[in-house]
């Protein structure tokens, strides 16, 4: 059923699209009609009231401008460079006009964009900006009304005439034959305008009224709502445009690679083993991911194990560990130490993910498409996943609580000028079978003494609001899952803390039937990547396409 309703929703989107691209001019001219409708039912005057009650709105609009500037984050991200230049950028414009009482519509279109490609472009995860952006976007509605005023530039049959034919051979040559055999204004305005039947003086009126404050706002509104209704289609429903902000995906993607994603695909056939997805994360609910695939539903997984388990291998290159450098007044000394530590890191993983590494198991055989796709061959078994087989999920299995798993976490003062207090989750310890306690459902329940904001505790690995003192933050809570009718162990499924009834339902032990399908994926770069070993099973409406195109940088333009 899905699939039809996919299809027709495809069918009629591209007849729209085409008809858009086949039919421009024609629907640009019937937008314009609506417009001057609409200028025609307002009084375009500057009225001083309005003018006055305008005046209190800015200086509202300057206020929430002020505050939001000191609540919203703006932290530097050092993959995605311009999520800063960003933030900046709009509150710069938004003030400039704000405080010049002029053209708000630009506010609107600015805030209204920003909307849309905050995320997908900048890297802009706070939801303090999303509100300053709807704020303003309702206030500069409300400033363009109040400021209205007509144009100051006069409107002739001779500036129009020039507008028109400006650029346009065509009409220049009517023009100028209209002139030579001297035909009357109201001839000429019928030959250069054949689709208007108005007459000169209403010509002259209906450009005072498109040339006002309120008809260049309407227009470029108009303009700038089709532009993003058609790239939102596109973006959305055809084809992604992805900035890729870490390195779980190194060597076959870098950070700061651009890729195409084809976002038609899933909507008519199921992801298979080895391709690489983007899919909003369950973890916040906000991030679009980038990983591999590397469990179906109703197959089994596990990683194979290496020459030494996790704990082995860090007890016998303890020494050889890097270690975070420590913050000193000299910038430059910190940035060379960090760049030093990042190197010795790269060099300590690979040699652990080619000691604890093994191969992926499914069904309890290698997967001869992993090994033919993915760089590495093997991947490290951490997170909850670990040497453990699993059982990945189907539509129509049945699942309960096995248990709440409480793992540690360790806090510390960040090495840097502000000292920063963080809590990170204690995976080494768990690895070690110790950091961690194993808790019942009621058990649970108990501990945290709520039913309330899962979604807020279940999954939570926010280094910076973790607080050693608060027992909501200071340990990280997950969970498993058992299949009716089979041992295997089952990753989370955080799609459920999101449904405060439901997952209550599910600590108190009753069995709740599945009516999606759901997948396992990796990042290429195992020993940095944060992916299902940690925070479970994804979903299948979760995800959104394959990676296509690299398309940037030029110089690694290629097929995924």
């Amino acid at each position: 059923m899905n699939m039809l309703l996919w299809g027709a929703f495809y069918i009629v989107a591209s007849l729209f699209l085409l008809f858009f691209f086949f039919k421009e001019k024609q629907v640009i001219h019937w937008i314009r009609v609506k417009e001057d409708e609409i200028l025609q039912k307002v009084s375009l005057e500057k009225n001083q009231k309005n003018a006055m009650i305008g005046n209190l709105l800015t200086v509202v609009a300057l206020i929430v401008s002020a505050v939001f500037f000191v609540i919203v984050d703006k932290t530097e991200d050092p993959n995605i460079w311009i999520k800063v230049w960003g933030i900046y950028g709009v509150f710069g414009l938004n003030v400039a006009f704000y405080v010049l009482r002029m053209q708000h519509e630009w506010i609107f279109l600015l805030d209204l964009i920003m909307l849309f490609l905050g995320k997908l472009m900048f890297n802009i995860l706070d939801t303090n900006f999303y509100i300053y952006l709807i704020i303003n976007v309702v206030i500069s509605l409300i400033l363009i009304y109040l400021f209205k005023d007509l144009s100051k530039e006069k409107v002739t049959e001779h500036s129009i005439l020039k507008e028109a034919t400006h650029d346009n051979k065509k009409l220049e040559k009517i023009l100028t034959e209209s002139r030579v055999k001297q035909e009357s204004t109201e001839e000429i305005f019928k030959k250069i305008f054949p689709n208007d039947n108005l007459s000169v003086d209403e010509r002259i009126a209906k450009e005072e009224r498109k040339r006002s404050t309120f008809g260049k706002a309407l227009t470029r509104i108009d303009n700038a709502l089709i532009a993003v209704i058609l790239v939102a289609i596109i973006q959305l429903f055809y084809i992604g445009n992805y900035v890729i902000p870490t390195g779980s995906m190194e060597p076959t993607i870098l950070v700061k690679d651009r890729v195409f994603t084809n976002m038609v695909k899933y909507h008519f056939s199921n992801p298979k083993i080895g391709q690489i997805i983007a899919f909003k994360e369950p973890m916040t609910d906000k991030v679009m991911y980038t990983k591999r695939i590397v469990g179906e539903p109703g197959t089994t997984l596990q990683i194979e194990k290496g020459k030494m388990s996790i704990n082995e291998f860090e007890i016998a290159n303890v020494d050889s560990k890097p270690s975070y450098p420590v913050y000193s007044n000299d910038n430059q000394q910190y940035r060379e130490d960090l760049k030093k530590y990042n190197q010795e890191v790269d060099k300590f993983n690979s040699n652990k993910v080619q000691t604890v590494g093994g191969a992926i198991l499914i069904n309890d055989k290698k997967s001869e498409v992993l090994e033919k796709v993915t760089p590495q061959k093997v991947y490290l078994p951490e997170g909850l996943l670990m040497n453990n087989k699993i059982y990945i999920p189907k539509k129509g299995d049945k699942v309960k609580l096995d248990k709440i798993v409480a793992i540690d976490k360790i806090f510390g003062e960040m090495k840097d000028k502000d000292h920063t207090l963080i809590g990170q989750v204690d995976w080494e310890s768990y690895y070690d079978g110790k950091g961690f306690k194993n808790l019942t459902g009621k058990e649970f329940l108990d501990l945290i003494k709520t039913d309330k904001n899962f979604k807020d505790i279940i999954g939570n690995d926010d280094e910076f609001n973790s607080n050693p003192r608060d027992t909501l933050t200071n340990r990280y809570y997950t969970f498993t899952l058992k299949v009716e009718g089979r041992d295997e162990m089952v990753m989370p499924i955080m799609d459920f803390k999101y449904d405060d009834k439901l997952f209550t339902r599910l600590l108190n032990g009753e069995t709740i039937t599945l009516d999606k399908n759901y997948y396992m994926a990796m990042g290429d770069n195992t020993s940095n990547s944060k992916d299902t070993r940690y925070f479970g099973l994804v979903a299948e409406p979760r995800i959104k396409g394959e990676l296509l195109v690299r398309w940037w940088p030029l110089n690694r333009i290629g097929l995924l």
